[in-house]
Protein backbone atom coordinates (compact mmCIF):
# COMPACT_ATOMS: atom_id res chain seq x y z
CA UNK A 1 0.00 0.00 0.00
CA UNK A 2 1.33 3.30 -0.93
CA UNK A 3 0.52 5.59 1.87
CA UNK A 4 0.54 9.61 -0.06
CA UNK A 5 -1.79 11.07 -0.44
CA UNK A 6 -3.61 9.01 2.59
CA UNK A 7 -6.14 10.89 5.28
CA UNK A 8 -4.48 9.65 8.68
CA UNK A 9 -6.54 9.68 12.12
CA UNK A 10 -4.46 9.39 15.16
CA UNK A 11 -5.47 9.51 18.75
CA UNK A 12 -3.59 10.29 21.57
CA UNK A 13 -1.08 12.45 18.50
CA UNK A 14 0.29 15.26 20.71
CA UNK A 15 3.13 13.25 22.36
CA UNK A 16 4.99 9.21 22.57
CA UNK A 17 3.72 7.01 19.87
CA UNK A 18 0.94 9.28 18.72
CA UNK A 19 3.43 12.21 18.19
CA UNK A 20 6.19 9.96 16.15
CA UNK A 21 3.80 8.06 14.53
CA UNK A 22 2.28 11.08 13.07
CA UNK A 23 5.59 11.94 12.17
CA UNK A 24 6.36 9.44 10.57
CA UNK A 25 2.89 9.14 8.38
CA UNK A 26 3.55 13.09 7.28
CA UNK A 27 7.06 11.50 5.46
CA UNK A 28 5.08 9.28 3.75
CA UNK A 29 3.30 11.77 2.14
CA UNK A 30 -0.05 11.08 4.64
CA UNK A 31 -2.63 13.96 5.39
CA UNK A 32 -2.65 13.54 9.21
CA UNK A 33 -5.14 14.55 11.69
CA UNK A 34 -3.28 15.03 14.94
CA UNK A 35 -6.28 14.75 17.49
CA UNK A 36 -5.30 15.29 21.02
CA UNK A 37 -7.28 15.97 25.05
CA UNK A 38 -5.38 18.47 26.24
CA UNK A 39 -2.17 19.95 25.41
CA UNK A 40 -2.47 22.43 22.24
CA UNK A 41 0.71 23.27 22.76
CA UNK A 42 2.33 19.54 21.93
CA UNK A 43 -0.28 19.36 19.41
CA UNK A 44 0.80 22.30 17.25
CA UNK A 45 4.59 21.27 17.35
CA UNK A 46 3.65 17.84 16.16
CA UNK A 47 1.40 19.69 13.30
CA UNK A 48 4.63 21.85 12.64
CA UNK A 49 6.96 18.91 12.43
CA UNK A 50 4.28 17.11 9.85
CA UNK A 51 4.19 20.24 8.10
CA UNK A 52 7.62 19.81 6.80
CA UNK A 53 6.89 16.38 5.06
CA UNK A 54 3.20 17.00 3.82
CA UNK A 55 -0.08 19.25 3.18
CA UNK A 56 -3.36 19.14 4.77
CA UNK A 57 -2.49 18.50 8.40
CA UNK A 58 -4.83 19.21 10.75
CA UNK A 59 -5.19 19.30 14.81
CA UNK A 60 -8.57 18.12 16.44
CA UNK A 61 -8.61 18.43 20.14
CA UNK A 62 -11.10 15.34 21.71
CA UNK A 63 -11.99 13.73 24.53
CA UNK A 64 -12.13 10.73 23.12
CA UNK A 65 -13.91 8.68 26.25
CA UNK A 66 -16.82 10.52 25.98
CA UNK A 67 -19.11 10.33 23.03
CA UNK A 68 -20.41 13.22 22.11
CA UNK A 69 -16.96 14.22 21.77
CA UNK A 70 -16.29 11.69 19.20
CA UNK A 71 -19.36 12.70 17.35
CA UNK A 72 -18.20 15.94 17.25
CA UNK A 73 -14.31 14.98 16.54
CA UNK A 74 -15.64 13.48 13.63
CA UNK A 75 -17.37 16.47 12.00
CA UNK A 76 -14.62 18.47 12.91
CA UNK A 77 -12.61 16.17 10.38
CA UNK A 78 -15.59 16.23 7.96
CA UNK A 79 -14.59 19.69 7.64
CA UNK A 80 -11.27 18.97 6.00
CA UNK A 81 -10.90 15.05 5.07
CA UNK A 82 -13.15 14.02 2.38
CA UNK A 83 -12.52 10.28 3.91
CA UNK A 84 -10.39 8.47 6.11
CA UNK A 85 -7.78 5.60 4.72
CA UNK A 86 -6.13 5.11 7.98
CA UNK A 87 -6.61 4.76 11.76
CA UNK A 88 -4.65 4.48 14.36
CA UNK A 89 -6.26 4.14 17.79
CA UNK A 90 -3.39 5.11 20.19
CA UNK A 91 -4.40 7.29 22.98
CA UNK A 92 -4.84 5.58 26.48
CA UNK A 93 -4.05 6.17 29.90
CA UNK A 94 -2.35 4.27 33.14
CA UNK A 95 -4.48 4.51 35.96
CA UNK A 96 -2.34 5.37 39.00
CA UNK A 97 -5.10 3.86 41.70
CA UNK A 98 -4.68 0.43 39.04
CA UNK A 99 -5.25 -2.69 41.80
CA UNK A 100 -7.05 -5.88 41.73
CA UNK A 101 -10.21 -4.51 44.02
CA UNK A 102 -10.33 -0.69 42.62
CA UNK A 103 -13.71 -0.77 40.74
CA UNK A 104 -13.33 2.91 39.70
CA UNK A 105 -9.74 2.29 37.92
CA UNK A 106 -11.33 -0.43 36.31
CA UNK A 107 -14.33 1.41 34.91
CA UNK A 108 -11.83 4.69 33.94
CA UNK A 109 -9.57 2.31 32.29
CA UNK A 110 -12.31 0.59 30.34
CA UNK A 111 -13.41 4.25 29.53
CA UNK A 112 -9.97 5.28 28.24
CA UNK A 113 -8.04 2.49 26.96
CA UNK A 114 -11.02 0.24 25.66
CA UNK A 115 -14.27 1.49 24.60
CA UNK A 116 -12.54 4.99 23.04
CA UNK A 117 -11.10 2.63 20.51
CA UNK A 118 -14.68 1.27 19.85
CA UNK A 119 -16.08 4.07 19.92
CA UNK A 120 -13.38 5.80 17.40
CA UNK A 121 -13.98 2.76 14.64
CA UNK A 122 -17.63 3.14 14.99
CA UNK A 123 -17.95 7.03 14.05
CA UNK A 124 -14.61 6.80 12.15
CA UNK A 125 -15.38 3.72 9.66
CA UNK A 126 -17.94 5.41 7.84
CA UNK A 127 -15.35 7.53 5.94
CA UNK A 128 -13.21 4.43 5.27
CA UNK A 129 -14.22 2.75 2.07
CA UNK A 130 -11.16 0.38 2.45
CA UNK A 131 -7.95 1.10 4.36
CA UNK A 132 -5.69 0.17 7.47
CA UNK A 133 -6.77 0.03 11.08
CA UNK A 134 -4.03 0.03 13.74
CA UNK A 135 -5.07 -0.59 17.23
CA UNK A 136 -1.66 0.36 19.91
CA UNK A 137 -1.82 -2.93 22.48
CA UNK A 138 0.75 -3.94 24.92
CA UNK A 139 2.79 -6.89 25.65
CA UNK A 140 0.77 -6.50 29.44
CA UNK A 141 -2.06 -7.80 26.97
CA UNK A 142 -0.64 -10.95 26.36
CA UNK A 143 -1.13 -14.37 28.51
CA UNK A 144 0.47 -14.67 31.74
CA UNK A 145 2.15 -10.97 31.27
CA UNK A 146 1.02 -7.76 32.95
CA UNK A 147 1.13 -7.40 36.98
CA UNK A 148 -1.31 -6.58 39.45
CA UNK A 149 -0.21 -3.21 39.85
CA UNK A 150 -1.33 -3.00 36.11
CA UNK A 151 -4.03 -5.24 36.28
CA UNK A 152 -6.71 -3.01 34.32
CA UNK A 153 -4.57 -2.17 32.00
CA UNK A 154 -3.66 -5.56 31.32
CA UNK A 155 -7.30 -6.80 31.15
CA UNK A 156 -8.17 -4.04 28.29
CA UNK A 157 -4.76 -4.17 26.78
CA UNK A 158 -6.16 -8.11 26.37
CA UNK A 159 -9.48 -6.98 25.08
CA UNK A 160 -8.05 -4.79 22.67
CA UNK A 161 -6.12 -7.78 21.13
CA UNK A 162 -9.31 -10.00 21.17
CA UNK A 163 -11.75 -6.98 19.75
CA UNK A 164 -8.69 -6.35 16.75
CA UNK A 165 -8.61 -10.23 15.51
CA UNK A 166 -12.33 -9.87 15.73
CA UNK A 167 -12.85 -6.82 14.07
CA UNK A 168 -10.51 -8.00 11.36
CA UNK A 169 -13.03 -10.96 10.51
CA UNK A 170 -15.38 -8.21 9.90
CA UNK A 171 -13.79 -5.91 8.13
CA UNK A 172 -11.68 -7.52 5.61
CA UNK A 173 -11.00 -7.34 2.55
CA UNK A 174 -11.95 -3.65 2.56
CA UNK A 175 -10.39 -2.51 5.69
CA UNK A 176 -7.11 -4.55 7.05
CA UNK A 177 -7.44 -4.45 11.09
CA UNK A 178 -4.08 -5.56 13.18
CA UNK A 179 -2.67 -4.16 16.37
CA UNK A 180 0.89 -3.49 17.78
CA UNK A 181 1.98 -4.77 21.22
CA UNK A 182 5.03 -2.57 22.92
CA UNK A 183 6.97 -3.76 25.16
CA UNK A 184 8.03 -0.09 27.60
CA UNK A 185 8.50 2.45 25.53
CA UNK A 186 10.00 5.78 26.86
CA UNK A 187 6.85 8.20 26.54
CA UNK A 188 5.68 11.06 29.14
CA UNK A 189 3.28 8.48 30.14
CA UNK A 190 6.21 7.12 32.54
CA UNK A 191 6.68 10.59 33.89
CA UNK A 192 9.94 11.83 35.06
CA UNK A 193 12.26 8.96 35.03
CA UNK A 194 15.43 8.88 37.80
CA UNK A 195 18.55 7.22 35.66
CA UNK A 196 17.69 3.84 38.54
CA UNK A 197 14.49 3.46 37.36
CA UNK A 198 15.07 3.78 34.04
CA UNK A 199 17.91 1.08 34.20
CA UNK A 200 15.36 -1.10 36.33
CA UNK A 201 13.14 -1.01 33.36
CA UNK A 202 15.71 -1.39 31.05
CA UNK A 203 16.72 -4.85 32.79
CA UNK A 204 13.69 -6.33 31.42
CA UNK A 205 14.28 -6.15 28.01
CA UNK A 206 16.80 -8.23 26.40
CA UNK A 207 18.00 -5.14 23.97
CA UNK A 208 19.30 -3.55 27.30
CA UNK A 209 17.21 -0.11 26.96
CA UNK A 210 13.84 1.12 26.42
CA UNK A 211 12.27 1.21 23.47
CA UNK A 212 12.28 4.67 21.68
CA UNK A 213 8.72 5.99 20.28
CA UNK A 214 9.58 6.35 16.55
CA UNK A 215 10.49 2.54 16.54
CA UNK A 216 7.34 1.32 17.40
CA UNK A 217 5.90 4.11 14.69
CA UNK A 218 8.02 2.43 11.92
CA UNK A 219 6.00 -1.15 13.31
CA UNK A 220 2.79 1.04 12.51
CA UNK A 221 3.79 1.95 9.25
CA UNK A 222 5.00 -1.27 8.70
CA UNK A 223 1.42 -3.22 9.22
CA UNK A 224 0.01 0.04 7.40
CA UNK A 225 1.78 -0.48 4.06
CA UNK A 226 1.85 -4.37 4.08
CA UNK A 227 -1.56 -5.66 2.59
CA UNK A 228 -0.75 -9.48 3.69
CA UNK A 229 -1.32 -8.40 7.46
CA UNK A 230 -5.04 -9.13 8.56
CA UNK A 231 -5.96 -9.81 12.26
CA UNK A 232 -2.15 -10.11 13.41
CA UNK A 233 -0.67 -8.64 16.76
CA UNK A 234 3.34 -7.00 15.95
CA UNK A 235 5.02 -7.28 18.93
CA UNK A 236 8.05 -5.17 19.43
CA UNK A 237 8.93 -5.15 23.04
CA UNK A 238 12.79 -5.03 23.18
CA UNK A 239 12.91 -9.06 23.81
CA UNK A 240 10.79 -8.61 27.18
CA UNK A 241 8.52 -11.43 26.58
CA UNK A 242 11.46 -13.83 26.14
CA UNK A 243 13.09 -12.64 28.97
CA UNK A 244 9.71 -12.73 31.11
CA UNK A 245 8.94 -9.57 32.24
CA UNK A 246 5.88 -7.67 31.26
Amino acid sequence: MDLRGMHVLITGASKGIGRATAVACAKEGCAVAIVYKRDLRAAREVFAECGRFSDGNIIVRADIAREAEVRRMLREVKKSFPRIDILVNNAGIFDEGDAPTNLAAFENTCRNNFMSHVMVTKYILPLMKKGKIVNVSSIHGRLGQGRPTAIAYSAFKAAIESYTKNLAKALAPRILVNAIAPGAVRTPMWGKLSAKEERDIAAGHLIGRMIEPEEIAKGIVFLLKNDAMCGEVLTIDGGAGLAGRG
